[in-house]
């Protein structure tokens, strides 16, 4: 890996010029050609209308959250970080990480209406997890998650009090 985007590194073959730029034009990919340095190709693309277009895309980015401004938006709002059931890396439901990525490498997406949907990239896990709770998806899981909650500290609690009768009940057979 190159480290820059629309940049490979060719196989071993050529030593000279390792490293290839390219970007999709038109739905085809144009090869830029092979440069020594993986700086100068990344140059190059960055001089095509391509990767123009992908710095100002950049530009317009609000800038990343921290873990713990996302935890604090996510109380603001009201909403849950649903944390993941599976042993995943993030520890949240429906991110995942994007090792390709440096500067954002968590991705959020959910599947809507049969289909899975990319919500975004982010800096930290935290902030992909607070972009799921926001979704309609993400509300109607908190929902759920909610009652199945409370459900299960009502027959906890049913289950104490239970026991707390049945240990009365042994106390009072005890004394008699």
């Amino acid at each position: 890996q190159s480290g820059f985007r629309h940049v490979t590194v060719l196989p071993v073959g050529s030593k000279a010029r390792p490293y290839m730029a390219s970007v999709t034009r038109d739905g085809k990919k144009a090869h830029l050609g092979c440069f020594a340095t993986a700086e100068e190709a990344a140059l190059h693309v960055a001089r095509t209308p391509e990767g123009k277009a992908a710095a100002q895309a950049a530009a317009a980015l609000p800038p990343p959250m921290t873990a713990a401004e996302a935890v604090a938006q996510a109380e603001a709002e009201g909403l849950t970080l649903a944390r993941s059931r599976h042993d995943n890396q993030t520890g949240f439901r429906n991110v995942s990480v994007q090792s390709e990525s440096r500067t954002r490498p968590y991705a959020a997406s959910l599947k809507r209406d049969g289909k899975y949907i990319h919500l975004g990239s982010f800096a930290t896990a935290e902030e992909a997890a607070l972009h799921v709770a926001r979704s309609p998806e993400g509300q109607a899981q908190a929902e759920v998650d909610a009652k199945v909650q409370a459900r299960a500290e009502a027959k906890a609690q049913a289950q104490a009090m239970a026991e707390a009768k049945a240990q009365a009940k042994q106390a009072a057979k005890a004394e008699a």
